[in-house]
């Protein structure tokens, strides 16, 4: 399976070669906004173990929870009002990868997300069972890592240490009535740094990967859409 992830992941990057961001596939038919959205997330893998220990030690072992606080402020923050007058809420949700020998979920080459060999909507088991939503996403593969591309004095002689932040995943959109999947992509975002990493990056860096995953669908805005509960 991982093998796969890697040829389709490979497959677009060569399809799609100087085309930055998320390169996804939006279906046609999703034309309504979901008034509750559930994130559902496994393991990041962070590259570069130092930034973290430095910027966010107090999350060293529990990254995850600052990322499901990220990715639930910044989705709200980022949402326009529903056409009713009502607010976007996001429930997120982390599964951990090897969790008494639960792999990862498989969302993005199947119509299907399974968790164990299961259908991820039919499981009642607490630690795995999702939140009711009107849509689902799902982000799997998270690789976080920066880079240094350049250093050197700066002005007042300040060691400057210049590089790039970058977020990768795969992720899926799913109807939470139908279970249909709505869409799937592959993500990329970057963020510069001078000095170093900072918090500040780190937040800039999940900011724009969420804009980038939403960018194609009509969950943050849509001016012509109704909200879910209108339309079904």
């Amino acid at each position: 399976m991982k093998y796969l992830k890697f040829l389709l992941g490979a497959f677009l990057s060569l399809a799609l070669a100087g085309c930055g961001g998320s390169r996804a596939s939006i279906s046609e038919d999703w034309n309504w906004r979901p008034k509750t959205v559930a994130v559902i997330f496994s393991d990041a893998r962070i590259e570069n173990t130092d930034d973290l220990e430095d910027d966010w030690p107090e999350y060293v072992n529990s990254f995850h929870e600052w990322m499901s606080a990220e990715l639930k402020q910044d989705i709200e923050s980022m949402a326009r009002p529903l056409s009713d007058g009502s607010k976007l809420q996001v429930f997120t949700k982390y599964i951990a990868v090897g969790d008494s020998g639960i792999p990862t979920f498989y969302a993005f080459e199947s119509d299907k997300v399974t968790i164990d060999g299961k259908d991820a909507f039919t499981i009642s088991d607490e630690r795995l069972a999702l939140p009711a939503a009107d849509v689902y996403l799902f982000i799997e593969d998270i690789d976080i890592n920066s880079v240094l591309t350049g250093g050197g004095l700066g002005l007042l002689g300040l060691l400057l240490h210049e590089g790039i932040m970058t977020m990768k995943a795969f992720y899926s959109f799913y109807d939470g009535k139908t279970h249909e999947r709505l869409g799937n992509g592959y993500l990329e975002a970057e963020e510069e740094y001078v000095f170093g990493v900072s918090k500040s990056n780190w937040k800039k860096l999940f900011r724009r990967s969420v804009k980038r995953a939403f960018n194609k669908t009509p969950v943050l805005r849509c001016d012509q859409c109704s909200v879910r509960s209108e339309t079904n």
